[in-house]
């Protein structure tokens, strides 16, 4: 089981930011090796995106290491991890982690405020000029 989370990160990043050349015909790759619409599958698409995430936090951190902007970055990425897991919980009801479909909501709408952060995040690695947060 734990080699099939592996390959299912590894599809996930590929697919996910254009490193995978895919047949034409193929308009969305599988990401998870168990059924699309299962728990086991947003569990496994929700870890893949916070390993693409928190990858691109840290070559951002390393870009702004030593400056101010470390710390703003480090604080801003601490309150935007509550602010998802809070805004998910809002919407999904307060957690029953007996109940597959509750954990299977809450994992794909973390799924989609973690692709919405990766863009944030790949946006502040290649930014220029004002397009940078100051440092």
């Amino acid at each position: 089981m734990r080699g099939s989370g592996l390959l299912c990160g590894a599809l996930l990043i590929l697919a996910c930011f254009g490193q995978a050349q895919a047949a034409p015909e193929v308009k969305t790759p599988s990401i998870c090796l168990s059924p699309p619409h299962s728990a086991e599958c947003a569990a496994q698409t929700r870890r893949a995106l916070n390993d693409r995430m928190t990858h691109l936090y840290r070559l951002e951190l390393q870009k702004v290491m030593g400056t101010y902007t470390e710390r703003r970055l480090d604080h801003a990425q601490n309150l935007w991890r509550r602010w998802a897991n809070a805004e998910c919980e809002f919407r999904n009801g307060p957690p029953d982690w007996q109940n597959a479909a509750w954990s299977t909501r809450q994992d794909d709408c973390l799924s989609g405020m973690i692709r919405a952060r990766i863009a944030q995040l790949d946006g502040f690695l290649h930014c220029s000029g004002a397009t940078c947060p100051p440092k």
